[in-house]
């Protein structure tokens, strides 16, 4: 079972994001320090509220303070890029981590998001397919040929190797062709926080039975999830849920709500959201949702994440630590 920090530097407009990198830095070492395995992080464009950073640049910042970590994106938005652009930064980022890059992907939702960078969302699975393809070939050093509306090619091959010649993909969704999509084309899948349990239980069959069938194995499930813990569980969810409920809010109004099978609202209170989503505890809390949820799923690796939006960073500490020391190592 590997564990994996999950880091954003996400902060409601205006934010002094250099200043709050700092915090991001340290969590990064605390656990580097414990022993786990990754640091990942996601992306998105014109979050208007929010300011963040953007992926890789970040987490070639953050591979600085812990060499020897794998680090990954959950999600990329592929779909958006060009192919030789993001295989080229995926390779550069693979080469400062010496070989220790995820290709998180995923096909983005977010209508605002498509419109900003001039592509056809209902295109996005075609574009998103084929840009794998290409970008894929290019990091094994193959001369690719492609005649697309966002990439052509002629023996073109790539000017930044990945280290071992291939970099590993997993793909993020969440409905049943997005599952099917990451056993088909990829070596892993990484849940969505926002996915309940009892949906990602049937969902975790169907991504194993697809994998296999595709000749990848029994595949890998990374389990990104939304966890804080403290010393009781009223004090985890008092210091937890009021910003989880407004990060949540906003996923909302995104329209994330639209991607999730039974489309279960992101919108409410933080118990009816949390159902099945949010491990918010005490150590003794955690730790039995957790080994729940990761003998009924199956899952390979877990991604926490514990800080969101505004929080206080003494509360994010608070938190991991305590996930270090009386958490993580009983899993």
């Amino acid at each position: 079972m590997k564990a994996g920090l999950f880091l954003t530097n996400e902060h409601t407009a205006p934010a002094d994001l250099s200043a709050h990198l700092g915090q991001q830095l340290d969590m990064t070492a605390v656990v580097a320090d414990a022993g786990w395995d990754s640091i990942f992080t996601g992306q998105h464009f014109i979050t208007e509220g929010t300011q963040r950073l953007q992926p890789l640049p970040f987490l070639a910042r953050l591979a600085a303070e812990a060499p020897g970590l794998s680090f990954g994106t959950g999600i990329h938005l592929w779909t958006l890029g060009n192919p030789v652009a993001m295989a080229e930064e995926f390779a550069t980022l693979d080469v400062i981590t010496g070989g220790k890059t995820v290709a998180g992907l995923g096909l983005g939702y977010r209508p605002e998001e498509f419109a900003a960078f001039g592509v056809d969302r209902s295109s996005r699975v075609k574009r998103f397919e084929r840009s794998l393809e290409i970008a894929r070939r290019l990091w094994r050093g193959e001369a690719v040929d492609a005649d697309e509306p966002w990439c052509r090619l002629e023996g073109a091959t790539i000017g930044t190797p990945p280290v071992a010649g291939d970099i590993p993909v997993w793909i993020g969704g969440t409905s049943d062709p997005a599952v099917r999509r990451a056993g088909r084309l990829s070596e892993g899948w990484i849940l969505n926080p926002a996915a309940p349990s009892e949906t990602i239980a049937r969902q975790a069959v169907l991504y194993r039975e697809t994998s296999v069938q595709h000749g990848n194995g029994r595949g890998w499930i990374a389990a990104f999830r939304e966890v804080y813990c403290a010393p009781t569980t009223k004090k985890a969810r008092e210091q937890a849920l009021p910003y989880l409920e407004k990060k949540y809010g906003r996923y909302a109004t995104w329209g994330q709500d639209d991607g999730h099978p039974g489309q279960r609202a992101l919108t409410g209170g933080a118990d009816t959201v949390g159902r099945g989503r949010f491990i918010v505890g005490d150590p003794e809390h955690c730790l039995t949702e957790l080994t729940r949820f990761r003998d009924e799923i199956g899952v390979d690796e877990f991604i926490y994440r514990t800080e969101w939006p505004d929080m206080p960073a003494e509360s994010a500490h608070s938190s991991l630590d305590l996930l270090v020391r009386e958490v993580v190592p009983a899993l």
